[in-house]
């Protein structure tokens, strides 16, 4: 029998992990972030270190095996999941800052870096450095991070630095946490428990060591995730976030007579979307063009949106009712499918 290309979510989420992660969710919604349980799992585990080098003290997941937990953590719940899937990928900027810096800062063993990859900062070049100020919102995770980043447009008396095309110049920064304020403008459908809050940053000082772009990697990331571009990789991990949440939402929602079997077609999604990112990782840019990867994420978010929507009617009053975990999936699920690296528009 051949063996299956998308991976079995209960294989790779032991029960006894499942059931810490899911007596978390209701919580975590409620006070509107993580509680302190759910984020010291994934200290614990590791969680938030899948993406660092090894030379950091990473654990630098390949990107297959990085989205069977990404998905199986989601299918645990959504917003462990979200923060995961965030938080853990910012990890994978330890890649493109000098080692020994990397190491402070991506090193410790409780490292969570929250951000957001809108250019909505300015940064002005000054003696070492830059002058940041900007306000950036959706920083998913932001009350637990130990540190932060964000992308700012390069200024000079005032103006925009332009490339060739024309195009602004954009900068990524790492911020210390007494470096950023943060304000509660996290006002969502669901994914409550992210505590994805605004931060906002006043002439900060970042030195030039503390910025970087994601063109190359630093020899001490010499394995095969970084020379995978980060764009397509953000496109998997999000969409596979939504394929866990659908998951729980099928096992929640059960057998309802009369209701549509979407399962098949589901799995269809999931095996096509696992065999399109295995053939990308095998050989990035080759058989398989790396534009597919993001064609493939957005048609399998699409699909978890519609799988859920089609049986909303079927569930009966539990599915509008505050509190039911199969609400609160759903609610989750939709708010997912609102980034914008999910959108059809892309396409």
């Amino acid at each position: 029998m051949r063996t299956p290309v998308a991976p079995d979510v209960t294989a790779v989420l032991p029960g006894d992990l499942l059931a810490r992660i899911r007596s978390e969710a209701g919580p975590s919604e409620a006070l509107g972030r993580l509680t302190p349980a759910a984020v010291a799992l994934l200290v614990e585990q590791g969680w938030l270190r899948l993406l660092i080098p090894r030379s950091v003290g990473g654990l630098e997941y390949d990107l297959p095996d990085l989205l069977a937990l990404q998905e199986a953590a989601s299918w645990a719940d959504g917003s462990f999941g979200w923060v995961l899937a965030l938080c853990g990928g910012a990890g994978f900027f330890a890649g493109f800052i000098e080692q020994a810096l990397a190491v402070s800062l991506f090193g410790r063993p409780d490292v969570c870096a929250a951000g957001t990859g809108f250019p909505a900062g300015s940064a002005t070049e000054v003696a070492g450095g830059y002058l940041v100020s900007g306000h950036w919102r959706y920083a998913s995770g932001a009350p637990h991070a130990t540190l932060y980043t964000a992308n700012c447009r390069l200024m000079r008396d005032g103006q925009p630095l332009r490339d060739e095309r024309g195009e602004p110049l954009i900068r990524a920064v790492i911020f210390l946490p007494d470096q950023v304020t943060l304000q509660d403008g996290w006002q969502s459908l669901g994914l409550k428990a992210t505590a994805s809050q605004d931060m906002v940053v006043r002439e900060a000082f970042v030195p030039f060591n503390r910025s970087f772009a994601l063109d190359k990697p630093f020899p001490h990331a010499s394995g095969p995730l970084y020379a995978y571009p980060f764009l397509q990789q953000a496109e998997a991990v999000l969409s596979v976030t939504m394929l866990g949440m659908v998951r729980h939402f099928l096992d929640l929602f059960g057998v309802v007579d009369g209701a549509p079997d979407l399962a098949g077609e589901l799995e269809q999604m999931r095996q096509r979307f696992y065999a399109t990112i295995r053939a990308s990782w095998a050989s990035p840019g080759g058989p398989v063009p790396l534009t597919e990867v993001g064609k493939v994420a957005r048609a399998a978010a699409a699909t978890a949106l519609r799988v859920a929507d089609t049986l909303y009617p079927y569930g009966g009053m539990r599915m509008m009712r505050m509190g039911t975990d199969i609400n609160r999936v759903w609610r989750d699920i939709h708010t997912a499918s609102q980034h914008t690296l999910l959108s059809p528009l892309r396409d």
